[in-house]
């Protein structure tokens, strides 16, 4: 977690000097943006910076803090930390107008979705797919969001198969 905060740091700070760029498709929020995000994000699931420079942030576990960030203040121009970044939380990113994303872990099917809506991304570290919880398989929301494409169709979908998921049993 500290090498991780660090590097965080540091590429801020290279940003800041000029001495490094964010590659296309990439990052490029304002150091010092980028540094009061990562002095936060170790600390919870979802950190919002907001175009008018207020920072939140959520806990909680799969979309929870992601849906609550939507339907609380939006994300519309928002510099996004969120610690796991699917193909299903990228669509309701988009949905939401976020214009940057920074991700602990991003799924190689969340990439062409970010790209399609012009969301600036990097991350810690990339996988192919998100597991589900017991590690045995593809994450259930990413089985939901594979064949969806279209943000503004997706959120009703997502939400209702997150929805599903998270119902009492």
């Amino acid at each position: 977690m500290k090498i991780k905060n660090t590097f965080l740091l540091l590429t801020c700070a290279l940003l800041a000097a000029g001495c490094a760029s964010a590659p296309q498709g990439q990052a490029a929020a304002s150091a010092d943006v980028q540094k009061r995000v990562a002095e936060l994000a170790p600390h919870h699931a979802l950190v919002i910076a907001g175009a008018d420079g207020t920072i939140r942030t959520y806990d909680g576990r799969g979309l929870r803090p992601l849906f609550n960030a939507l339907e609380e203040n939006g994300i519309k121009d928002a510099y996004v930390y969120d610690k796991v970044t699917g193909r299903a939380s990228s669509l309701l990113l988009a949905y939401g107008g976020a214009k940057e994303l920074h991700t602990g872990m991003l799924s190689q099917e969340a990439i062409p979705i970010l790209e399609k809506y012009h969301i600036k991304y990097t991350a810690d570290k990339t996988v192919p797919y998100i597991l589900n919880r017991a590690k045995t398989g593809s994450c259930p929301m990413e089985n939901v969001a594979r064949s969806l494409d279209d943000a503004r169709t997706a959120y009703p979908q997502i939400k209702q198969g997150f929805e599903n998921l998270v119902a009492p049993k």
